[in-house]
């Protein structure tokens, strides 16, 4: 067994360890860490794939919950104020890696008490709109290395003016565990009430601005037009209830009732959901990348989506199809009509081929290949 050094200890901090992409990228990641190397996991807040890591990663988390109400407030900045510092003074002896820019408090304490640390990037401008001006100095300039999840959000990186010690390393799942399977495409089909001759286009992804659930609408409008036997299917969770009525509202309003269901409470049926599907649109403002386009590309769905960013990466100019208008609900009603018709071809196998080049086993090499470099 290797010595325990300050080189190889690592301990990762994250924000909450749900099913998010990020959160999902470093659990993929952290499954498969070389031996080498100590890792322990702090999440800011308890979540299911803490659950799930390897034996020999132990977990902990900071916070029981979100402040999502006066007494959860309390409590925290309680804890805060009192216990947060004891806490992560137990971990100093380490390498911090910090996932996301979510947790700039984390990083301001590892900068306060020099601790060596490196950055998991998988945010664009629009999240770094939340940090104030020395957040984001200090996010853009401390860690020592910023591993960038895409040439996308590296862009992010040089426009902050951090030119030195960026890598990219690709979100990576395992593609071995997602499997088209067409008795759980029957089967769900009917648990949903979807019938046989309606075609069902899927968007996955937390309900929030960002996703862009109203682009979804309006897009289900146009189709429907010309198209009334397609559905809609909005697969991922609700962080905020307002968002999830507004869409209820205008869903009504449009006379979409009946055309697009709303699938925010069943996680760990995830896959089953997504294997009902026909096609996979793709709505969000800005992605980094996407790895919910890889997972479409191996159900062998036709896609479409609007130029978001990342997504650029995975599809290229031969895959799928690219929606450069930003917003433009009847440009991406075409592309969907014209692949339900037939006139826009899916290259199954292709699609598949460049999915597995984001295989968890491609993806760690390069991940623990950086993690050597630059820790050994």
């Amino acid at each position: 067994m290797p010595i325990q050094t300050k080189q190889n200890n690592i301990t990762f901090f994250s924000p909450s360890m749900k099913r998010t992409g990020s959160e999902i990228v470093l659990f993929n990641l952290l499954t498969k860490l070389l031996p080498q190397f100590h890792a322990k996991l702090i999440s800011k807040y308890k979540g299911e794939l803490s659950k799930m890591l390897p034996i020999q990663i132990k977990s902990e988390y900071l916070y029981k919950s979100p402040s999502i109400n006066l007494y959860c407030r309390i409590r925290n900045r309680i804890y805060r104020q009192f216990f947060l510092q004891t806490k992560l003074s137990k971990h100093i002896n380490s390498i911090w890696y910090i996932n996301t820019i979510s947790l700039p408090d984390i990083v301001k304490y590892a900068e306060h008490h020099k601790i060596k640390t490196i950055l998991h990037l998988h945010e664009l401008e629009q999240r770094f709109a939340f940090l104030n001006e020395h957040e984001i100095k200090l996010l853009v300039n401390y860690p020592f290395l910023i591993i960038a999840n895409s040439n996308t959000s590296k862009k992010v990186l040089n426009s902050y003016g951090r030119k030195k010690n960026i890598e990219i390393c690709y979100p990576a799942i395992d593609t071995k565990s997602i499997i088209k399977n067409k008795q759980v495409y029957y089967d769900y089909r009917k648990k949903l009430n979807i019938a046989s001759n309606s075609f069902l286009w899927v968007m996955c992804g937390t309900l929030d601005e960002n996703k862009n659930p109203f682009l979804f609408i309006e897009i289900a409008a146009e189709v429907c037009k010309s198209q009334p036997n397609t559905l809609f299917m909005w697969i991922g969770s609700t962080p905020e209830m307002a968002i999830m009525e507004s869409c209820q509202k205008k869903t009504h309003e449009l006379g979409l009732t009946n055309k697009i269901i709303w699938q925010t409470n069943d996680s760990t049926n995830y896959y089953n959901y997504f294997n009902c599907a026909d096609g996979f649109v793709l709505t969000s403002k800005k992605e980094s990348f996407s790895l919910v386009t890889i997972e479409a590309l191996i159900l062998e769905l036709p896609i479409v989506a609007q130029n978001c960013g990342g997504v650029k990466e995975i599809l290229g100019n031969d895959i799928g199809r690219i929606v450069e208008e930003i917003n433009n609900p009847k440009k991406m009603a075409e592309e969907i009509i014209k692949f339900m018709l037939g006139d826009n071809i899916i290259d199954i196998e292709k699609g598949k081929l460049r999915a597995y080049e984001f295989d968890i086993v491609k993806g760690a090499e390069k991940w623990n290949n950086i993690l050597i470099n630059y820790l050994q």
